[in-house]
């Protein structure tokens, strides 16, 4: 326990470096970017702790973008049209998720995907409030922090300490979860929602509560992301990668782990960026399928599943 408490501080302190060294500004976006995917992620593995299977976390990201966005270029400060995209998108996903609650397997992340796309084709198509195909530009950038030296909260150096305290927060609240009652009553509705009914345990409020904590997180990264970029729009934002991409990280690094959505996510997106990019423009993404085919046939448990000789991580 206090060898792993301590190889996660180590890691969290050389995590915090690079805008102190002066990493060039294009890394630092990519560094953030990559805790931005590994939050999404996680907060994806935090619904699947519950049970539900989505194809639908672009919706979530994509209502944290605009939310965020429109309050913003409304008035309201950055740091609360952040939080307030986060509300509107553990509302949306708390809604999808009662609209799919009838729907199991396949059919519920199918559900889901439909959900992600209709906000998608309503983001694109209601151009007096979201600017149509056009979207939104010139959000505010996110003001530099008081009593914080300006290298370190200012530009891309304060978008990456912020992307990386959301990751942290996230991996802190599914720490918290796991170890609470909650986390008990969602691993129960997991593996078998009938028995968990007969125990007197409703189904329907886990799963909701599940819902509306995934899309939260995932709102969040999209109101930071938008605060980042400084523009906004329907392909952006709710891009179908926002749904698909939590999907494989998380089984890379092993479903229902702490860390293994997270690492997986920051080390394939950086592979994808860094190298892959590089060398086949065209095909760089590729090695998502690449590596969720090989976790699929030789590593069922994710890369967690190396500590614990393949096998899969427990509840």
């Amino acid at each position: 326990m206090r060898a792993g408490l301590g190889a996660l501080l180590g890691a969290a302190l050389l995590a915090a470096l690079p805008p102190a060294l002066g990493f060039h500004p294009y890394y630092l976006f990519l560094l953030s970017t990559s805790f931005l995917y590994a939050a999404v992620a996680s907060a994806w593995n935090l619904l699947a702790y519950a049970g539900p299977i989505s194809l639908g976390h672009a919706a979530f990201f994509g209502l944290g973008a605009y939310g965020a966005a429109l309050a913003s270029l409304g008035g309201l400060s950055p740091w609360a049209a952040i939080a307030l995209g986060g509300l509107v998108g553990a509302g949306g996903a708390a809604g999808a998720g009662l609209l799919s609650i009838r729907l199991r397997g396949a059919y519920l992340a199918l559900g889901t995907l439909a959900c992600a796309e209709l906000l998608r084709g309503l983001a694109l198509h209601w151009s007096d409030v979201t600017g149509g195909g056009a979207g939104l530009v010139g959000i505010p950038a996110l003001p530099v922090l008081r009593g914080w030296p300006r290298v370190l909260t200012e530009g891309r150096a304060g978008a990456y300490y912020l992307a990386l305290a959301l990751l942290g927060a996230t991996l802190g609240l599914f720490a918290l979860i796991r170890g609470s009652r909650v986390g008990l009553a969602f691993a129960a509705v997991r593996e078998e929602e009938e028995r968990a009914s007969v125990l007197g345990l409703r189904p329907l409020p886990w799963t909701l509560l599940a819902f509306a904590l995934s899309g939260l997180v995932t709102a969040l990264c999209g109101g930071l992301y938008a605060h980042t970029v400084r523009v906004v729009e329907p392909d952006l934002v709710f891009n179908r990668h926002y749904s698909f991409l939590p999907l494989v990280m998380a089984t890379v690094g092993g479903l229902h782990t702490l860390l293994g959505p997270a690492a997986a996510a920051i080390a394939l997106y950086l592979v994808s960026e860094l190298v892959l990019h590089p060398l086949l423009p065209a095909l760089h993404q590729v090695g998502y399928a690449l590596a969720l085919i090989a976790v699929i046939l030789y590593l069922p448990g994710g890369l967690a599943g190396l500590r614990r000789g393949g096998h899969r991580a427990h509840p």
